[in-house]
């Protein structure tokens, strides 16, 4: 039998000449003489990556990995091929291994803050992103991972000093400027975060990105240059849908504040069909069948007797939660401008803990189940949510306000984990609700979004989700109205502060005046002091309501809160 180290010879010379089932079979004939070896074992599991035979380089990985798991690399390279594979919680603690073994190793420290920042935890990500900004010292990419990962966070100044401080280097990177304009709008500085957008312009014209950030500051103002030119690129078709989308929505939002109604809808068609080039469109047989499960599962007699350590005793949090853009931002900083309570903004850590329930898929992450026992480290779970919930909370806050919107999925969940939280639950004119995410440029995993009867079917099942929790739960639920809200501000205030348990203060009448960052799509309406010129804005579209309206159902006048 031929050695080891010849046989992974020869597998190097064929993988030189492209044979990859030559270089294979010499690299298990190399396994074969050695098979106490866990490196061996651990490169061939390399060797099968490199020809993209995953799931083969996930099972010769773990088994590296049984005869040695403290070697560092296959931990490593196991983490990067269930990455490649979509299988991003299991790619997770792999690379946090490889990376306790081995903390000065780059690559596992570049390959596991860009994972814990994906999956979604920027305060784990941030220190690997400042000790990689610290061993390479103006790498833009690090850089503007950085200060993505510092926004993320909430600390939107120290992200804008970021690439502040990276422009005094490269003051000619587009790419430096166009985080530079993201990060002032964070703070509510809209002729710094306009002169940031022109300046990316200047230095990359045509960049469709912070030709859209221009449009979306001013909107009925807005330069009519910059309105032609963004106009003859989104109808140019030359365009990807990525960029189409951008201009689209933006356009659309200028044509709509200047009171050119159908022009909007034109340019906003444009943006949700490129969108759905891009990213698909829904399935609404797939949606119901996860909703009704997931209610199925989490019925009444779930919360009668709860699995043993599940609870939490905290009863600080609030979760505002409905549709998008049914006025969760206004709420939440109402509530957060007490001095007693804090904003944490749309946290994704509900959905996170769902994801690391037993049995979950990625697929099925935002539709929770309950497991048959819930294990050990679940009450760590939500010790982390909390850190994240309490993240710049001062010591003496009383109320949490997490307004993620689409966590009303999650209630269930939150109930058995946070038995003593509050749900307030945002309601609006479908109508409005509906030309409002029509026209906002929202996540590409939100397919519904791109459609009105698709965004019809989305807003009647959340109102039956909303009607189940009402029926179940044992958490108090507070409907509120947004037109309610709107034109009689301090009743309401002082109804929402009082269901908080909070006493009543005037600063939650002039929330406005914070300083809060903000990183909704509302973040400007949030700026302004309370306004009713939203209300009934679906009469200027009412032309185009039809799909919505046929998807709605019947009942859908009767969703008009």
């Amino acid at each position: 039998m031929a050695s080891a180290q010849h046989s992974k010879q020869l597998a190097l010379q064929a993988v030189q000449q492209g044979q990859a089932a030559q270089a294979l079979q010499h690299m298990r004939a190399a396994c074969e003489a050695e098979p106490q070896s866990a490196a061996l074992r651990c490169e061939l599991g390399c060797l099968y990556a490199h020809f993209g035979q995953l799931g083969e380089a996930v099972a010769e990985l773990q088994a590296s990995l049984q005869l040695d798991p403290t070697y560092a690399p296959a931990w490593h390279f196991l983490g990067i091929s269930l990455a490649r594979l979509g299988r991003n919680e299991e790619a997770l603690p792999a690379l946090r291994r490889a990376y306790a073994l081995r903390p000065d190793h780059p690559g596992t420290l570049d390959a596991l803050a860009r994972l814990e920042f994906l999956v979604g935890y920027p305060a784990d990500a941030l220190p690997l992103w400042q000790a990689l900004a610290q061993a390479r010292p103006g790498q833009q990419e690090i850089v503007l991972k950085l200060g993505e990962t510092l926004s993320r966070l909430g600390r939107h100044a120290e992200a804008r000093q970021c690439f502040l401080d990276a422009l005094a280097r490269d003051p000619t990177s587009a790419e430096l400027a166009m985080a530079l304009g993201q990060a002032e709008e964070d703070l509510g500085q809209r002729d710094a975060a306009e002169a940031a957008y022109e300046r990316a312009l200047a230095h990359r014209p045509g960049w469709a990105f912070p030709l859209a950030g221009v449009l979306g500051l001013r909107r009925a103002q807005a330069a009519p240059a910059r309105v032609g030119e963004a106009q003859a690129a989104l109808f140019s078709g030359s365009l990807p849908p990525a960029d189409q989308a951008l201009l689209g929505y933006e356009l659309g939002k200028v044509f709509d504040g200047r009171g050119e109604h159908r022009q909007a809808m034109v340019c906003w068609d444009a943006a949700n069909a490129a969108r759905r080039r891009e990213a698909g469109d829904y399935d609404l047989a797939d949606l119901e069948s996860r909703v009704d499960n997931s209610l199925a599962a989490f019925n009444a007699q779930a919360f009668v007797n709860p699995p043993p350590g599940a609870s939490h005793a905290d009863d600080r949090l609030v979760f505002v939660v409905g549709m998008p853009r049914s006025g969760t931002t206004l709420t939440e900083q109402i509530i957060a401008a007490h001095p007693r309570a804090h904003g944490a903004g749309e946290l994704p850590d509900m959905a996170l803990v769902s994801r690391h329930l037993p049995g979950r898929s990625a697929r099925a992450a935002a539709w929770p189940h309950i497991p048959e026992s819930f294990p050990q480290d679940l009450s760590g779970a939500a010790e982390r949510y909390l850190q994240a919930a309490s993240r710049d909370a001062g010591g003496q806050v009383l109320r949490l306000v997490d307004k993620s919107p689409l966590n009303y999925h999650q209630l269930g969940l939150v109930a058995l984990l946070f038995p003593r939280a509050r749900v307030v639950w945002c309601r609006r004119d479908p109508r409005d609700i509906a030309i409002s995410i029509y026209g906002e440029n929202f996540a590409m995993g939100e397919r519904f979004a791109t459609r009105l009867d698709g965004i019809g079917h989305w807003i009647r099942l959340q109102e039956k989700t909303m009607r189940h929790w009402q029926q179940v739960l044992p958490l108090p639920i507070l409907q509120l109205s947004y037109e309610s809200l709107v034109t009689d501000l301090e009743p309401q205030a002082r109804r929402l502060l009082d269901f908080c348990g909070l006493d009543w203060d005037p600063a939650c009448l002039d929330f406005h005046r914070s300083q809060r960052g903000v990183q909704t799509p509302s973040r400007w309406q949030v700026r302004q002091p309370v306004h009713t010129r939203s209300v009934g804005r679906w009469r200027n579209y009412q032309f185009a309501l039809d799909p919505l309206l046929s998807a709605l159902g019947p009942a859908g006048a009767a969703l008009t809160p």
